[in-house]
């Protein structure tokens, strides 16, 4: 079984099921007839099918253009309306594309895509395993993101609060991104802060996985296994 998911093959067939699967989740989201997009495309399918294949048959072009492509979509979906109000949809999306761009970066996808593949697989592992600072800088890289975005002021039409049953919306100091977790409630010509710990944690879990996989790739060719060629025999004279 190990070896089946070792393939270049079975790796990017997997990458276009969550590419579809993520297709579905975000049109049952927001179907094509609702009058406010929440969440945008996710992509032409096409194109995740023939980098895709490009990959799979050893294009290193195409491996570097799947991931563009994949980080492309991670860029629009923490820029989409979804996204800054919060959700499990929003955040699942982001993780798919997260998985789909390690299965790109993986390392049976770069051994077929170098030129000096010779058919032989020399990994033992899809990743290598990272180093142990690496989660500790990540989350600490998620957590002065999440307050550098807090420079970032914009009066946003937000639920009004405390809940209520009616839909009423009310205008508030909305700040953090890409989730706003830090508002307040009016009063007259007062403002009452009011922070979303939920919100708040959403931002710094975002944006610790988005630092651990910057980390992770850029320590990742550092890790790649060296082919050295093999020696010459000379024969006997």
């Amino acid at each position: 079984m190990a070896r089946f998911w070792h393939k270049p093959g079975v790796l990017m067939t997997a990458y276009l099921l969550l590419f579809a699967a993520a297709q579905s989740w975000a049109a049952s989201r927001s179907p094509a007839s609702s009058p406010d997009q929440l969440i945008p495309d996710m992509g032409s399918p096409l194109i995740a099918l023939a980098l895709a294949i490009a990959t799979a048959r050893g294009s290193a072009l195409g491996r570097g253009l799947i991931i563009s492509f994949t980080a492309a979509l991670v860029g629009g979906l923490l820029d989409s309306r979804d996204m800054k109000s919060g959700g499990f949809v929003s955040v699942g999306l982001l993780a798919i594309c997260l998985v789909q761009i390690a299965l790109a970066v993986s390392s049976p996808i770069y051994e077929r895509t170098r030129k000096d593949w010779d058919g032989q697989q020399s990994w033992s592992r899809l990743w290598p395993t990272p180093p142990r600072w690496m989660a500790a800088t990540a989350l600490a890289g998620g957590v002065v993101i999440t307050l550098l975005f807090l420079g970032s002021e914009n009066f946003q039409s937000v639920p009004c609060a405390p809940p209520s049953a009616s839909p009423a919306r009310c205008m508030a100091l909305a700040q953090g991104f890409p989730v706003h977790f830090l508002g307040a409630i009016p009063a007259g010509s007062e403002a009452y802060p009011l922070i979303y710990k939920g919100a708040a944690a959403e931002d710094i879990a975002i944006w610790t996985a988005l630092s651990f996989a910057a980390c992770y790739l850029i320590w990742l060719p550092s890790r790649r296994p060296i082919k050295t060629a093999p020696a010459s025999v000379t024969a006997p004279v």
